[in-house]
């Protein structure tokens, strides 16, 4: 059951390809990277059709996209390692596991922003300001789609 709770929560998160885990969660790998593949493929499909974008700015909009995705996804498979220690050892996890692991966490958040952060300069190069806030627009919806999936299958710290 503990298996099946959290690799819902990771099966949410839209990245390309295998991400080191816990080795108690080797037997989810293939599954977690078809899902990602899947959902990667889907996020990009859906800013396709948001943007809306002509010949030229998607040409180069895509161009800077992939190594935006490749940034994040570096940052993100650090996000799904942290998830899969909890896993493993939420039944029983100690101070310190649970110190260690806020605090990396804590540091994905930041390390994320950052990339958030570099990157628009970057698509501002290349996109309209409103095209750029509605690209930022949903990236922050399709986010929170997937927090609120990792949300509903990761079990809180017991008391």
């Amino acid at each position: 059951m503990r298996n099946r709770i959290l690799a819902l929560g990771l099966l949410a998160l839209p990245l390309f390809t295998f991400a080191q885990t816990n080795e108690q969660f080797a037997d989810l790998n293939d599954a977690i990277e078809m899902v990602r593949s899947m959902a990667a493929l889907e996020r990009r499909a859906v800013i396709a059709e948001q943007l809306q974008l002509t010949s030229e700015e998607s040409t180069k909009f895509w161009s800077i996209y992939d190594d935006y995705a490749v940034d994040k996804k570096r940052i993100n498979d650090r996000l799904i390692k942290i998830i899969t220690d909890y896993g493993a050892n939420f039944e029983n996890l100690s101070d310190e596991l649970a110190t260690s692991l806020v605090d990396d966490h804590m540091d994905v958040q930041s390390d994320l922003l950052k990339v958030r952060s570099r990157y628009l300069r970057k698509f501002d190069k290349v996109l309209a300001p409103k095209t750029l806030a509605r690209f930022y627009q949903i990236e922050n919806k399709l986010d929170a789609v997937t927090n609120v999936v990792m949300a509903q299958g990761i079990p809180l710290v017991a008391e």
